[in-house]
């Protein structure tokens, strides 16, 4: 994975249009690989660093015409991200829309199309994540009515833990309260 070019997988992120999606997906499956396996946060950091490549990825997420398959392996290198720095949470944030793309993810998942239910189960545990740090953002982009309308509608189909679910939805609810001034 060391001879990945970062500038070439940058652009091919960037990609996705036609047989250009293929290339976006090939790039997001480096990525995944190179965060994954990096055992030097500092130089994966160096080589891939957030203030690039998560403003890219969110980017993926707002593109109405990306695919579910495409949208799953994007919320899962967010991840890896978010799992080595909570500091990346703000990189997420600061892009606009980002936040309120994933939630909206969980309110129009197909839980009878195994891609759509990974793809849900993986933005629960971005907006997990990004909870813990922000959950005023994802208040403010709707999540709880989201997060809660999931968990009614799955009803047991999908296999993500119902207590993320509820911290969420739980964190979500406390951060109106304390942030009445």
């Amino acid at each position: 994975m060391a001879d990945v070019d970062p500038d070439t997988l940058l652009e091919w992120l960037q990609m996705g249009q036609g047989d250009e999606r293929d290339m976006q997906l090939i790039a997001l499956e480096q990525l995944c690989m190179l965060l994954l396996m990096s055992d030097n946060v500092d130089r994966c950091f160096e080589t891939c660093p957030p203030r690039t490549f998560l403003p890219a990825l969110c980017k993926i997420f707002l593109d109405e015409s990306a695919p579910d398959n495409v949208l799953e392996v994007t919320a899962r290198a967010i991840t890896y991200y978010l799992d080595v720095s909570a500091e990346c949470t703000r990189r997420i944030v600061g892009v606009d829309g980002a936040i309120k793309a994933l939630c909206n993810r969980l309110v129009v998942v197909e839980l009878n199309n195994r891609t759509s239910r990974d793809l849900a189960e993986q933005c629960v545990k971005v907006l997990e994540l990004i909870c813990t740090r922000e959950s005023g953002a994802v208040f403010e982009a709707g999540g709880l009515n989201c997060v809660l309308s999931f968990i009614r509608d799955k009803n047991g189909s999908i296999e993500a833990d119902t207590d993320t679910e509820y911290r969420i939805g739980a964190s979500l609810v406390i951060t109106p309260i304390f942030s009445v001034s």
